[in-house]
């Protein structure tokens, strides 16, 4: 799956002849018909599954939302469930950024790069489990009871999970690794690069310019940077590694679908 840039996109359709690229608007109907890019298809974003028989397999698909975060979640589960032969692409910012309208942008999610000392990745890994357990914890906060907010504690308890599976299959890789807790405790846990986009949307969130839709958009952009680096992981593992990657990459999975619930 490829991200395509907003000023991008109409150059892009033009090197295509009719009927290359298909274009799916994964918005509500209601606001797909107030306003789409001409040519586009819509398939809400939680349709995707029993609906991706509609496409076409061998053309280039290109996926579109609001901002961007919801897009790149289908776009992900289409390729993982399809396999088409085609491309895949999302575009970045969505709609709002190709009408020149985004208020604001999601921040860069960080990735951990894979190298060949597999302790250090499982560390990186628990900073951004880490990252993201508080990322929840204070979104939970800041919404002050409105919203879903047993939504957010799952996800939050989830990563607790995920820390402690991943810390256990580290010890097993190093018995002289630190007890959970202490490791833990030495990460920053941060999420994204940086980190002053996130604190500036917390902040616009705080002051109530923004809602909790827009911070669910970030989780969203986390729980996919998180999936794929799981499954990238387990992809080169064997064994009881991979089984472990494999489903927590799974579970990462689960909290795109729970999220794109409630966005949907």
């Amino acid at each position: 799956m490829k991200q395509l840039w907003p000023e991008e996109l109409d150059a892009f359709l033009d090197r295509h002849p009719e009927g290359e690229v298909t274009l799916v608007d994964v918005r509500r109907e209601e606001d797909f018909e107030q306003e789409h890019i001409p040519g586009s298809v819509c398939i809400p974003a939680l349709a995707i599954n029993k609906r991706a028989g509609e496409l076409d397999p061998k053309r280039t698909t290109v996926f579109v939302c609001e901002r961007g975060a919801k897009s790149l979640a289908v776009a992900l589960i289409y390729e993982t469930n399809v396999a088409p032969e085609g491309e895949v692409f999302n575009l970045v910012g969505g709609l709002d950024a190709y009408l020149g309208r985004l208020a604001y942008g999601l921040p860069k999610i960080r990735v951990i790069r894979q190298h060949e000392d597999l302790p250090r990745m499982l560390m990186a890994a628990m900073d951004l489990e880490k990252g993201a357990w508080r990322f929840y914890q204070r979104l939970e906060k800041l919404m002050e009871g409105k919203g879903p907010v047993g939504v957010v504690r799952k996800l939050a308890a989830v990563e607790i999970s995920h820390i402690n599976l991943i810390h256990a299959y580290l010890k097993r890789l190093d018995p002289h690794a630190p007890d959970c807790v202490t490791l833990v405790n030495t990460l920053p846990g941060s999420v994204v690069e940086g980190g002053e986009n996130l604190s500036q949307l917390f902040e616009r969130m705080k002051d109530g310019t923004l809602g909790w839709r827009a911070l669910f958009e970030v989780a969203l952009e986390v729980e996919v940077a998180a999936y794929e680096m799981y499954r990238n992981l387990a992809d080169t593992m064997e064994g009881e590694g991979a089984e472990i990657f494999y489903s927590v990459a799974a579970a990462e999975k689960e909290h795109m679908r729970m999220l794109l619930e409630e966005l949907a």
